[in-house]
């Protein structure tokens, strides 16, 4: 009988970054993850919502519904092993601190937190923007809270990791959790 496969839950945020979600999913998928995508509405300004579920091939969660997608994922029962917030912008991560629940990234983020899923952040924005203190401090809370960063510093910017590295971090958050 085949082992079921691992279910990672993409949170794409409005960074123009996210156009690199595409290539991510399709690796992670590679790497026989199955792979869900939830977008903010700012995010569908940056990338396709099609683009997406062709990349995953799955129904892209752009709005939470009645049917409760945040709980079916990362609910205490839910399918999902991971939820990789890439990217996640200055707002969302902020948000995501303070337990501002406004958006379907921040409604999933929320209900993962209090299901005490997996959770990985790949921040994406101006240094500035992630050297506001209020943003660091964000940063630092989400981090006590059991939150693994994944981080690329290049120029003025906290840029789009390369693939492997957030494929390799993914793969190793989630290892911890084998049975």
């Amino acid at each position: 009988m085949d082992a079921r496969k691992q279910v990672i839950v993409i949170g794409v945020c409005g960074s123009v970054a996210a156009v690199e979600d595409v290539k991510l999913i399709r690796e992670l998928r590679r790497q026989n993850f199955d792979v869900y995508v939830v977008m903010s509405e700012n995010a569908k300004n940056i990338v396709g919502k099609d683009a997406l579920e062709w990349a995953s091939e799955h129904k892209v969660t752009d709005k939470i519904s009645g049917s409760v997608e945040h709980v079916y994922f990362c609910g205490v029962q839910g399918i999902a092993d991971l939820l990789l917030i890439c990217p996640c912008t200055a707002n969302t991560l902020s948000k995501i601190a303070c337990g501002i629940d406004d958006t379907s990234v921040t409604t999933f983020a929320t209900t993962a937190l209090g299901s005490k899923k997996k959770i990985i952040i790949v921040p994406a924005m101006h240094i500035s923007m992630y050297h506001n203190p209020f943003v660091a401090e964000n940063v630092e809370n989400l981090k006590k809270q059991g939150i693994k960063f994944v981080e690329k510093f290049e120029g003025n910017k906290v840029k789009f990791p390369d693939i492997d590295e957030i494929v390799r971090v993914v793969k190793e958050e989630i290892s911890k959790f084998k049975d």
